[in-house]
């Protein structure tokens, strides 16, 4: 065999290995996070075409529209689509990526969800609650809870405030929350 078909071959075999471990990283990158949200709300995370974010406080009458979250029921006081926010991308993806968490972290005492993040395609609708003082994302609708590592909690803690236009809980700049944010 020449020296011409050697290197093509070469070049052939490498980009299958390269190609395989992408498979496989990719594969290893969110395994943990299919489990906790499932694929088709992973997916829906990931790909809805619209997201809104929820503020709640918990909720004193009936009146108002409420996010039954464990046995606690919230009051959406303020809700706002953010699909076009700059950022929006990479928090979307922060949250299906396996990184993210502290999967081992003890989750006990009583959580306090202040935000939603609302992702609403044609056949169904996700919600994500957060506890932006514990760090904590549940599944609405579920018992899945999983805790965020502290540099994404802090920037989900500045940014969701943020997208609803209400940055008076952010005592960090914006140069800082950019770079954090994930």
């Amino acid at each position: 065999m020449n020296q011409g078909k050697l290197i093509i071959v070469f070049i052939f075999g490498l980009s299958a290995v390269m190609g395989g471990y992408a498979w496989w990283h990719h594969y290893t990158q969110g395994r943990r996070c299919v489990e906790f949200w499932g694929a088709k709300n992973g997916e829906s995370i990931r790909y809805s075409p619209r997201v809104e974010v929820l503020k709640l406080t918990p909720a004193v009458t009936t009146d108002a529209d409420l996010v039954q979250i464990g046995d606690d029921s919230y009051s959406i006081v303020c809700q706002r689509d953010i699909t076009a926010t700059p950022g929006l991308v990479h928090a979307r993806q922060a949250l299906i990526e396996d990184a993210s968490y502290i999967w081992e972290a003890e989750i006990n005492g009583h959580d306090d969800w202040h935000y939603v993040l609302q992702f609403t395609d044609d056949q169904k609708q996700v919600r994500v609650a957060f506890d932006s003082g514990k760090g904590r994302v549940r599944l609405v609708g579920t018992d899945q809870i999983a805790t965020l590592k502290p540099h994404l909690a802090t920037a989900y803690q500045t940014r969701l405030p943020q997208w609803l236009g209400d940055d008076t809980n952010s005592s960090l700049s914006d140069e800082v929350t950019t770079a954090d944010m994930p």
